[in-house]
């Protein structure tokens, strides 16, 4: 082919480049270069053989460009105005339409100079582009960058695109598929018409047929290294033609959705911004100054922007607009929710708008399945209670949510599902904006109705000698896996049901919630479920209710929030409300808890006074369950008192008791024989027979464990730790003590945590190199005592500060 037409068709198709880039029409580049719009479509056409020095200049000034891009476009047109090879002829036109000019497009749009926090996904990029290139076999050559809107997948692909140039000396074409409304999505058939015209085929050539130009796309391409960059796809069908055929080349595809139809991708998700990364983000736009000067609010706003990288841009650009304002000012604005989407607007970009293209485009059964979804008050959610708040079933809700998975608009962990913060705030308002009120109250009430229901149907599988008829839940298994994945949303449901003064609903909850409480002690706030409770029962006049309640605020009091004053009056009142009203029932179960804090407080003596009386009223009134229970407590006072064989024979007694289940669920009766192994261990360690002790604590542990009791796993494995260090196995207490404290720590069990981080430096101390950890240790100690107020941390709190100041 001639030169001449060889050059003169690069300059037209670079000069038309670079016009869509900056978002000018033929007619505002001749206004602003001093030209003529004939002048501009001829020479984009390739028509106009030797444009003017000037007129090029003018342009290059009209295209604001500089440095190396200047010079190439200058280049390019001077090379157009040298004359034809003497001799050469034509090509015929079937010639032209098989060999189209060799032209090495470059069309990748500048990158962004401050994107942060994808480098790991760059340097996958680069392994995955140099495998290509090299011929690697089995190397996928199709890249999907997927995420939800705003999560940078545009500025990500356009910036691997620039790092991944070099390696492909056929040229970078990119297209902007226009994948979501209101441009889009542009016709497959189109968009191969401008890549083959980017590839050198002049207008004239570029086939009719669909088919046919896919077929020339990869004709042209099966032997040359090209990266293509097809940005904001729609779906499959609009990628595959465009597709390159050759093994050296390599397609990055950005899209909402994971594009799971396409055979042989490689496809990688976009997850928001770590903190670190945020804040740099912010850094580059705003300017390292301004932002280290106000590091909390920075943070701040990096939380309130959801680390979504255009809600971060858009904060950003604000800021660097009104230069008068502080982080915190902008952080203030972002607080209010109603507000926050308007505020993250700038210009043109707006967070709200990027929601909005893929809302619009869901059926209106998905759009009420997401609407309705943001009424849930917990941070996840499974098909089933989406069922219930949006009035559908759940198999329907179920393919709801795979569809808004899909579209970008919902995140998913396993099966369940969850909303990026700004997305549900973003969905509450297409809920305020298209339903009525009645409709919203409707199916907000729907949705709290379902919570307590299937809650207290949950918390019925752990009661003795339960009633499981009809039950949804196969097992007490089943029934906690629900009752822990659920806890946000059923927890924030019985707190809408005691706002709302549904009394009756709230007592039936707290109820049924009490045996699985045994299990999860540390895992849900019971003081504050219980307290509803009370309150609930106070409202109903149900004294019995009321009693029962108390009793098991109370336990949480003490037991969960080591609150052993106000367990104590909770207690107190639960005796005095059951005597009263002549119920001997609870009248035990107030003091075999009351003597459970007696032995915490030093006060054995008064505990198995307090026993006593508990299992002769359990045994009055016919409850072995209680009677054992207040025995093991007994038990446990005995042993405080040093009165060890006679507390062993109590609990194995106990132990015994639970082995025949009575009626416990499989996870209680579970959860019984490991505490009785606890205080059995107990006895045989305070006899001085360690490795028997440590036995009974490495049992109780596993049964703990395999439960999902944790606070009461990480108590055995402490007692584990202590009985390996009396036998002299430092290594493996210390492994024990570690377990335990990393258990404590996870459930915020600050004077366990103490008393752990003090074993640990009695460990320590065996061996002189280690002082200064030691030290360390009892500090860690000293500061997780803090505040709390009780005998036994008094006495800690004391020898932590002598053995400080002694070291």
């Amino acid at each position: 082919m001639p030169t001449s037409r060889v050059q003169r068709d690069q300059f037209g198709g670079l000069l038309r480049t670079l016009r869509l880039e900056r978002g000018l029409t033929q007619e505002e580049l001749a206004e602003a270069a001093g030209s003529s719009v004939r002048g501009i479509r001829e020479m984009e056409s390739g028509r106009v053989r030797s444009p003017q020095r000037r007129t090029v200049v003018l342009l290059a000034d009209a295209l604001r460009l500089a440095g190396e891009d200047r010079d190439r476009f200058v280049t390019l047109a001077r090379a157009d105005r040298q004359p034809p090879t003497r001799g050469a002829t034509p090509p015929d036109d079937a010639v032209v339409s098989s060999r189209p000019a060799v032209v090495v497009p470059g069309e990748l749009p500048a990158a962004v100079p401050d994107l942060t926090g994808r480098a790991e996904i760059l340097a996958r990029l680069s392994t995955l582009a140099a495998d290509v290139t090299a011929g690697r076999p089995d190397t996928p050559s199709v890249v999907v960058l997927h995420g939800p809107p705003g999560i940078g997948k545009t500025s990500l692909a356009v910036a691997a695109g620039h790092r991944l140039s070099p390696a492909f000396a056929g040229g970078q074409l990119f297209v902007d598929l226009q994948g979501v409304p209101p441009d889009g999505p542009v016709d497959p058939a189109e968009a191969l018409a401008g890549m083959l015209r980017s590839l050198g085929v002049p207008d004239a050539r570029v086939p009719v047929s669909p088919a046919e130009r896919g077929g020339l796309f990869r004709t042209l391409t099966r032997d040359r290294p090209l990266l293509v960059v097809l940005d904001n796809a729609a779906n499959e069908a609009q990628v595959r033609p465009l597709l390159p055929a050759g093994r050296g080349c390599l397609a990055l595809i950005t899209c909402r959705r994971p594009l799971t139809g396409l055979a042989g991708t490689a496809r990688q998700p976009l997850d928001l911004l770590d903190p670190a990364a945020g804040r740099q983000l912010l850094t580059a736009i705003v300017g390292a100054d301004r932002i280290a000067a106000e590091p909390a609010a920075a943070d701040h706003l990096v939380k309130l922007c959801g680390r979504l990288p255009l809600a971060l841009r858009i904060a950003g650009n604000r800021l660097v607009s009104r230069p008068q304002w502080s982080v915190g000012w902008l952080v203030d604005l972002l607080r209010d929710q109603r507000r926050r989407l308007t505020v993250l607007t700038a210009g043109d970009l707006g967070v709200r708008s990027a929601f909005e293209v893929s809302y619009r485009q869901l059926d209106p059964t998905t759009a009420r399945v997401f609407r309705r979804a943001s009424l849930i008050p917990g941070t996840d959610f499974a098909p089933a209670l989406v069922a219930a708040v949006a009035g559908t079933d759940e198999e329907t809700a179920a393919a709801a949510l795979e569809e808004l998975v899909e579209a970008g608009v919902l995140l998913t962990t396993g099966d369940r599902y969850q909303f990026h913060d700004l997305v549900r705030l973003y969905a509450q308002e297409r809920l305020d904006a298209e339903e009525q009120p009645a409709c919203r109250t409707r199916a907000h009430t729907q949705m709290v109705d379902w919570l307590l229901r299937r809650t207290r149907q949950a918390g019925a599988m752990f009661e003795p000698v339960a009633c499981r008829a009809d039950s949804p839940f196969d097992d007490d298994r089943a029934a906690a896996s629900w009752l822990d994945r659920e806890s946000g949303n059923w927890l924030a449901a019985l707190r809408d049901a005691a706002r709302s003064g549904r009394h009756a609903d709230v007592v039936a909850v707290a109820r049924a919630l009490h045996w699985y409480s045994d299990a999860t002690s540390h895992r849900h706030s019971w003081d504050e479920i219980f307290s509803l409770g009370v309150t609930a029962a106070q409202a109903t006049g149900s004294p019995r209710d009321e009693a029962v309640l108390l009793n098991f605020l109370g336990w949480a009091r003490y037991f969960c929030r080591d609150r052993n004053t106000d367990g104590l009056a909770a207690l107190a009142r639960a005796l005095d409300l059951a005597r009263r009203i002549g119920d001997r029932r609870e009248e035990a179960w107030a003091l075999t808890y009351t003597a459970a804090i007696h032995i915490r407080l030093g006060r054995a003596a008064t505990a198995i006074d307090h026993g006593r009386r508990a299992v002769d009223l359990f045994r009055e009134v016919g409850h072995t369950l209680g009677e054992h229970s207040a025995a093991s407590v007994q038990g446990g006072a005995l042993a405080a008192l040093g009165r060890f064989a006679e507390a062993a024979e109590l609990h194995r007694e106990v132990l015994a008791f639970y082995r025949r289940g009575n009626g416990l669920s499989r996870t209680g009766a579970a959860v019984a024989q490991a505490g009785a192994m606890t205080s059995l261990g107990a006895d045989l360690a305070g006899m001085g027979r360690w490795r028997d002790a440590a036995d009974e604590y490495a049992r109780a542990w596993r049964v703990f464990h395999r439960c999902g009791a944790t606070f009461s796993e990480a108590s055995a494995l402490h007692r584990y730790g202590l009985a390996l260090q009396a036998l002299g196995e430092v290594d493996a207490a210390a492994e024990a003590l570690g377990s335990a404290l990393a258990l404590y720590a996870a459930l915020s069990c600050p004077w366990w945590e103490a008393q752990t981080l003090y074993a640990l430096a009695a460990l320590a101390d065996a061996a002189p190199d280690r002082a200064a950890e030691a030290r360390l240790l009892r500090q860690r100690a000293l500061d997780r005592c803090g505040e709390l107020d009780a005998p036994e941390v008094r006495t800690l709190r004391a020898t932590l500060r002598r053995e400080l100041a002694e070291s």
